[in-house]
């Protein structure tokens, strides 16, 4: 039994943490990096710019029509 008690436990609970380890450190750099997307995540973005862009150009074009008809009504 002696001999149990002695034997060196790994399991991660047992463990006392090093007060001279450094702590995790945060990174500076944003985690959106474009120098790191690779290409499909790059094509994914170029398309789905591609597509939606269109239609939320329109719809920009629509809302600014609405606000300003009754602007410009009256002068025409």
């Amino acid at each position: 039994m002696a001999d149990r008690e002695e034997e060196f436990n790994e399991s991660a609970e047992d463990q006392v943490p090093d007060p001279v380890a450094e702590p995790d450190k945060v990174p500076d750099e944003p985690v959106f990096d474009h120098d790191k997307m690779s290409w499909r995540e790059e094509a994914y973005m170029t398309l789905g710019i591609v597509y939606y862009g269109g239609h939320i150009a329109h719809w920009v074009w629509l809302q600014v029509q609405e606000q300003m008809f009754p602007l410009v009504q009256p002068y025409v």
